[in-house]
C-alpha cells in the first residue's frame, strides 16, 4: 500500500513494514499523525487483545496510552532507529506525533523507531 512516499508492505519475519518510496534527507519531517488518547481503563483491554503490540505510551502520563491512527503504527523496532518522534500537543485537536529523519534513508530502506520499552520479541535485524 503507498500512502505519499512511503510503502506499507511485508517486512520477511517482522510482518508488516513501512518502506521509503524515495531518498529522504536528515531531519526531513512526514505528515503530522493524529492520536487518539486512550483513557486509563483502556490499556488493560488492549492489552488484552492483538492490538497490543500497535499502541503507544502516552508522551505526558505513565500508565497510559494512545492509538496513532496513520502509518506510523506499522514502523518496526530498531536500534539505532531511522526515525524519531517529536510529540506535540495541539490546543484544538489533542496529541500528534510528526515522524522526522534521524539520518538520510535510501529509496527503499524500512523506516524505524526505538520501540523504548521491554521488547516482547527477538529483534530481527
Amino acid at each position: 500500500m503507498r500512502i505519499g512516499r512511503i510503502e506499507i508492505r511485508p517486512a520477511g519475519a517482522k510482518g508488516l513494514g513501512v518502506f521509503a518510496l524515495d531518498p529522504i534527507a536528515r531531519g526531513e519531517c512526514f505528515e503530522p499523525q493524529p492520536v487518539f488518547e486512550l483513557d486509563p481503563e483502556d490499556v488493560p483491554r488492549i492489552e488484552a487483545t492483538r492490538f497490543r503490540h500497535h499502541y503507544f505510551a502516552h508522551p505526558e502520563r505513565d500508565g497510559q496510552g494512545v492509538i496513532v491512527l496513520g502509518w506510523l503504527t506499522f514502523v518496526n523496532h530498531a536500534v539505532p532507529p531511522s526515525l524519531e518522534l517529536d510529540w506535540q500537543r495541539d490546543a484544538r485537536v489533542g496529541w500528534m506525533v510528526i515522524p522526522r529523519a534521524r539520518r538520510d534513508i535510501a529509496a527503499g530502506e524500512e523506516l524505524t523507531i526505538d520501540y523504548n520499552c521491554p521488547l516482547w520479541f527477538e529483534p530481527v535485524p
